[in-house]
């Protein structure tokens, strides 16, 4: 994922890339910013203060559905390796070194003898149960077992006996070995290069088969850099402390992580939480528009100038979309959908009501960044504004000028004033082109999740937002080849129920291609059976702006929104 930084009053241009290979010398250290941190002596102590607009569903790893869950998540647990999250590098973790035969298929990790489960009641030690590879064993069952998903379709495809495990047919994975407490071999049917990706995920994060014997998914108990201190009753500010036990160091040294602690807190409404920055209760002012930027600049560009406030801007590897639900009408017909798809004028969204903060979503769910030089997005058609042509599409489905067409919901997540602007556009546009009345409803996030995934919305809309830099992140949201075919059934996140069996063996083929061109061009031909057959119309592939207070170091804001706080520090 290669990305353009842009910052306000700075104007620094850098140039972010991923490094696939493994490393021959890896260090226990993180390296500091050679830009945002000019202080040599890094400041241990204090609280990073940071405001969320939604409510988390989970805050366990493998049940994480939204990104406050994951944002939360990623400071408690750790996975076998990591990424950096100034430039999304792979990086050794949990694993120390690894090594990958020749034919690519065997991954034997040396795991670090230093790093301790979270002290918990659960276990004996004061200091908490020492990780050894058998707890990578035991999450990486849960993973192909009980909580398997698409998401985690890389290991349950190329992992030997996965398969065999998850529809109970055996005992264990036969390719997953611990050799010894810090040896850990994972054997591969086929060749996966993007693995190494997932297994940085939060969503493939390490825990303790004794903290989970005992508290199941209401664990908390991980070995991160901070440990959940507390949640208020109402779940609206969550607070994090310093792990003291954490096993990385920095340059010179010193145990990490910085920070005495991070809090969260839920505010839904804009302008509280914009009042709150201002009020130097929270920190960071995340994911606004830019009008907000402009108003905030006109009335203290003096903390602009001066760099107590410090902006941020780029695109990120997202995509926001209209989603159907495919199992229930009238979305069930294609021809519906198309007519959705042509009746909705993006550009104008883009130019209205998003003052150009966004790239109009012209190709498919694979948003369109500069990090994925490799994809050929030539290859995919995406829908454009024609009237005429969805007045046919919807004539074709039976419903000549909207006559007799069915009440449609289109379910937003609450405290979302942009989503809400535009969906009561789109709800002029389809009135004005196809004759047809859609209602807008808002929802709690947990609970849109909730109705999408038990098939029980119509239309909704997502933000699509990459967890590791891939195609196949995005591809794999609709892969419904290990999915119950019973549209009753809980189904995430292939909440639209698409099915197509020649869209998942191309994917399974992507899953086991080793040269990267060849992977793409398959990429590339599922997702246009995906946006043949419709199952989400692509409104756009969005920017984020963030402001930061100046004091605050390393907290680096990338494309993939994923935030690692462990050398986040304070200078005052």
């Amino acid at each position: 994922m290669k990305f353009k930084f842009y910052f306000i009053n700075s104007f620094l241009i850098g140039l972010l890339c991923i490094q696939t290979s493994c490393f021959s010398d890896q260090s226990d250290s993180i390296n500091s910013d050679p830009i945002l941190n000019d202080i040599s002596n890094p400041m241990p102590g204090g609280e990073l203060k940071l405001v969320e607009k939604e409510f988390y569903k989970s805050i366990f790893p493998y049940s994480i559905e939204e990104s406050v869950g994951y944002k939360i998540t990623s400071q408690i647990h750790n996975g076998l390796l990591r990424m950096n999250p100034k430039n999304l590098a792979i990086e050794p973790n949990i694993a120390k070194s690894w090594e990958i035969n020749d034919e690519q298929t065997k991954y034997t990790f040396h795991l670090r003898n230093d790093v301790y489960f979270h002290d918990n009641s659960c276990f004996d030690s004061s200091k908490g149960a020492k990780l050894t590879a058998h707890d990578v064993v035991f999450s990486m069952e849960l993973i192909c077992g009980e909580y398997y998903n698409s998401g985690y379709n890389l290991l349950m495809k190329n992992l030997i006996g996965a398969h065999d495990f998850y529809n109970n047919k055996c005992d264990s994975i036969s390719g997953i070995k611990a050799i010894d407490d810090s040896t850990l071999v994972l054997e591969l049917s086929e060749p996966a290069p993007t693995i190494i990706y997932l297994l940085a995920s939060t969503k493939a994060s390490i825990i303790s088969k004794v903290a989970y014997d005992m508290y199941g998914s209401d664990i908390t108990t991980g070995c991160g850099p901070f440990m959940l201190h507390q949640i208020n009753e109402d779940s609206t500010v969550i607070t994090l402390h310093k792990n003291p036990n954490h096993f990385l160091t920095d340059d010179q040294g010193n145990s990490l992580p910085y920070l005495n602690s991070v809090s969260f807190k839920i505010i839904r409404d804009e302008n509280s939480r914009t009042e709150m920055f201002l009020n130097k209760e929270s920190m960071v002012l995340s994911e606004i528009s830019e009008n907000k930027v402009k108003n905030l600049f006109e009335s203290h560009h003096k903390e602009f100038d001066d760099k107590v406030f410090i902006v941020d801007r780029k695109p990120v590897m997202a995509t926001d979309c209209y989603e159907f639900n495919l199992s229930k009408k009238p979305f069930d017909n294609v021809n519906v959908r198309k007519a959705f798809a042509h009746a909705i004028n993006k550009e104008k969204l883009i130019r209205n009501v998003l003052d150009g903060q966004g790239t109009i979503g012209d190709k498919g769910i694979v948003p369109k960044v500069n990090f994925l030089k490799n994809y050929n997005y030539d290859t995919i058609k995406g829908y454009g504004h024609d009237a005429e042509l969805a007045k046919s599409y919807l004539a074709k489905a039976g419903y000549p000028d909207g006559e007799n067409f069915p009440e449609v919901v289109l379910e937003l997540t609450f405290g979302h004033p942009l989503q809400e602007k535009v969906a009561i556009e789109v709800q002029n546009q389809l009135k004005n082109t196809l004759n047809i009345s859609i209602t807008i409803e808002e929802e709690k996030m947990s609970t849109l999740i909730d109705r999408a995934a038990s098939g029980r919305s119509q239309m909704n809309h997502f933000t699509w937002l990459a967890e590791y830099p891939s195609p196949m992140d995005f591809l794999n949201v609709f892969y419904g080849g290990l999915e119950n075919k019973d549209n009753a059934n809980y189904s995430w996140p292939n909440t639209t129920r698409y099915r197509n069996d020649n869209y998942d063996k191309i994917l399974e083929q992507a899953l086991i291609t080793s040269d990267k061109d060849e992977r793409f061009k398959l990429y590339e031909k599922a997702e246009s059976i995906l946006m043949n057959d419709v199952p989400v119309i692509i409104l756009w592939y969005p920017e984020v702006y963030n402001i930061r207070y100046g004091h605050i170091h390393n907290l680096f804001f990338n494309e993939l929104l994923h935030f690692d706080f462990s050398t986040t520090y304070l200078t005052r």
